[in-house]
């Protein structure tokens, strides 16, 4: 594994003990545990529904990076952790080192910093490129609601089509509602750009999963991230 993030070097202790999960994690006994006890029947499904077929394409820590969304250090810390080959306490050490804090402000904070797309629940907010959408959202609920569900869905590797806002929506619904979103005088060219049809009334947004986060509200008012 490369031993360096955000443009740092890891320390020796964390590229052995990153080094140590992945290694711990790489057979294809891990990815028969990981298949059988963590993943969802849609889960399966998303990955071909053969476990050693999406061992060989993917690998252990790819077969959860490609269906949650995170970066490849993430995958291996939160596969180690749930096959409880890695503690708690050394996952959250983990997590700080590579730049994926646990603690959701915190995450916010650096996912902004590194120019990511940031989607925030409550209050709602929108961040791309380091820099806020500067839009009122409360205004614009509907395109809110729009892009919100394009968002997540990205983020799960999955495009928008009507039937994410309810069974007799129109089919046309989700075009007119993306053009309504581009249309508005603050909402970044950058990102246009990356909202691309994939048939008729299906609409997905093209930014890397590892480059997208989503908060939202946990309890009254706290923040997690979300993942698919």
């Amino acid at each position: 594994m490369s031993t360096a993030t955000e443009g740092r070097p890891f320390t020796p202790r964390v590229s052995e003990a990153l080094a140590d999960s992945a290694s711990r994690i790489a057979g294809l006994f891990s990815a028969q545990r990981l298949w059988e006890r963590h993943l969802t029947v849609q889960d399966r499904e998303r990955l071909g529904g053969d476990c050693r077929a999406a061992y060989k394409r993917l690998g252990t820590a790819g077969m959860w990076s490609k269906l949650r969304g995170v970066t490849p250090y993430r995958a291996v810390v939160d596969v180690a952790n749930k096959l409880d080959l890695l503690s708690d306490s050394d996952r959250e050490w983990l997590l700080r080192e590579i730049g994926e804090d646990v603690d959701a402000e915190e995450a916010k904070l650096t996912a902004i910093a590194n120019g990511d797309l940031v989607v925030v629940e409550t209050p709602r907010e929108a961040y791309w490129n380091g820099n806020e959408i500067e839009i009122d959202w409360n205004r614009h609920s509907a395109k809110w609601d729009f892009f919100w569900e394009l968002v997540r869905r990205a983020k799960a590797g999955r495009p928008v089509d009507s039937f994410a806002f309810s069974d007799d929506t129109h089919r046309d619904f989700v075009t007119k509602q993306k053009s309504r979103l581009c249309k508005l005088s603050n909402f970044p060219v950058e990102l246009v750009s990356q909202i691309e049809p994939v048939s008729r009334g299906t609409q997905r947004l093209m930014i890397p999963r590892e480059r997208i986060h989503v908060f939202e509200l946990d309890g009254v008012e706290s923040l997690r991230e979300w993942l698919p």
